[in-house]
């Protein structure tokens, strides 16, 4: 598997790691970051532009050495092996086994996004709900199956407002 490796990195702010501009690299990639002492981390690409590349690290960037931490590219998005030994066990956010149990044996590595979904093959939305507050019908229109959420700061009516939306809410032209 072809990679590029880059020792030291220009900033280190949080979870991020700000190198220069690398040709070659994509979003989404997957990185392993590599300090001088400890174990490797994992991380990835979350922007790319003609000045910089900015990576996130997934454990954390602490007790990194910006001109010292090593950065290899691996070419490649997020991946996990499907086969039928994934049921029953418990991974972490990377696809890593969690439940000592080993690796995941055979299967096929696929990326984890998936396909994007062509909106135009998508069903047209058809069932409108009526909340009974003229704010939310005419500028957050609501769905059957669709989420609302709701946001409010600490003490505002935010619990009475899901109320009065879930008691006063009817399915337009249902009968």
């Amino acid at each position: 598997m072809a990679f590029t490796e880059y020792v030291g990195v220009n900033r280190i702010n949080g979870p991020f790691l700000l190198l220069s501009a690398i040709p070659g690299v994509g979003y989404d990639e997957i990185v392993d970051v590599i300090p001088p002492e400890g174990e490797t981390r994992k991380g990835r690409v979350v922007l790319v532009d003609e000045k910089s590349t900015l990576v996130q690290v997934f454990s954390g960037t602490e007790g990194l050495i910006p001109s010292s931490t090593a950065v290899r590219f691996l070419g490649r998005e997020l991946e996990i092996s499907l086969s039928p030994s994934l049921l029953g066990r418990t991974f972490d956010g990377l696809g890593e086994p969690r439940d000592g149990c080993g690796p995941v044996l055979g299967g096929i590595r696929r990326p984890v996004s998936g396909s994007p979904i062509n909106p135009l093959a998508r069903e047209y939305p058809r069932d409108f709900i009526s909340t009974g507050i003229s704010s939310l019908d005419v500028l957050l229109t609501l769905i059957r199956g669709q989420k609302l959420p709701i946001f409010s700061g600490n003490g505002l009516p935010h619990n009475q407002l899901a109320v009065q939306i879930a008691t006063q809410s009817k399915l337009v032209g249902a009968e």
